[in-house]
């Protein structure tokens, strides 16, 4: 899901439990292939991510961290339909067009450092029904209205994120007198300037089945400049829910690491998964 998280590959995932101390170059390498793919209902199924993990002491070479179909080997598919690969992209895609409340299992299989890997997933798709009400909230003054705009759910699906992107954001349109962060110095923006311009939030536990669209309201704190925005909302899958709530945080705060909820069997890690998806626009203005 390209619109809220990069997804980073190139590191081995740790899982040792019950042990805060632990030595991380002591671990074990095991190769797998990494994958970065989704698949939204009604638009065709590409831009499927195949990567590969390295040994945490080892110099990446960012040359051989795609997988490429004749390197490596690489068969891939999706409901036994083969994968094609996009030599400009770096990227595997289909012909196929995604339906609704439907499952896709990617099945994929590459050779990394002399080792035949396999790995697979599958992923349902949501079914019909969510969808904003409006999909421009013209123009709007900032912290004189609430920020508000309704959806309407997908059946089954309880689980919604949110993604919220700063158009043209620059040093000069920044919002420095925000009441959130006083005395903000135009090198502190300019040292975490996409830390402001990309801000995502999450749902959980929706009610799915409501016969009312829903209100969502973005708050003051995911806009940080005055420009225009853009914000895609998706309704996901569990294997959706699960990445984007456990990928990030792989330590708790005891210390102890913890391995991210991949749905994959055999060799595989990272995200397959499912969601519909709509976008909403705004531009904010300053107060007069």
């Amino acid at each position: 899901m390209k619109n809220i998280l990069l997804f980073i590959s190139g590191l081995v995932l740790l899982a040792a439990c019950g042990d805060p101390a632990v030595d991380v170059l002591s671990v074990e390498y095991d190769a797998k292939i990494t994958v970065e793919g989704y698949v939204y209902p009604g638009e065709q199924i590409k831009d499927i991510i195949l990567t590969r993990n390295f040994r945490l002491e080892q110099p990446i070479d960012t040359s051989k961290i795609i997988l490429l179909p004749t390197e490596n080997e690489v068969v891939a598919s999706i409901n036994g339909t083969p994968l094609m690969f996009d030599p400009v992209s770096l990227t595997y895609y289909s012909n196929l067009t995604a339906d609704y409340n439907t499952s896709y299992e990617l099945v994929v299989k590459a050779k990394i450092e002399g080792r035949q890997l396999e790995t697979s997933s599958v992923t349902t798709t949501p079914a019909p029904g969510f969808d904003l009400v409006q999909n421009n909230l013209g123009d709007v003054v900032y912290r004189s209205q609430p920020l508000e705009f309704g959806f309407k759910t997908s059946p089954g699906t309880d689980f919604y994120a949110f993604s919220i992107r700063a158009d043209n954001p620059t040093l000069e349109n920044f919002i420095y007198d925000n009441p959130y962060i006083p005395n903000l110095e135009r090198k502190d923006v300019e040292d975490s300037f996409n830390e402001y311009r990309y801000q995502y939030n999450l749902l959980l536990n929706v009610d799915s089945y409501s016969s009312v669209p829903l209100e969502y309201e973005i708050l003051g704190l995911d806009t940080w400049f005055y420009t225009s925005y853009t914000v895609i909302v998706y309704a996901g899958d569990r294997n959706f829910k699960d990445y984007l709530l456990t990928a990030k945080d792989v330590q708790q705060p005891d210390g102890n690491f913890v391995e991210p909820k991949f749905h994959f069997s055999g060799d595989g890690i990272g995200i397959f998964g499912s969601a519909i998806r709509d976008t909403l626009t705004f531009n904010l203005l300053p107060q007069n």
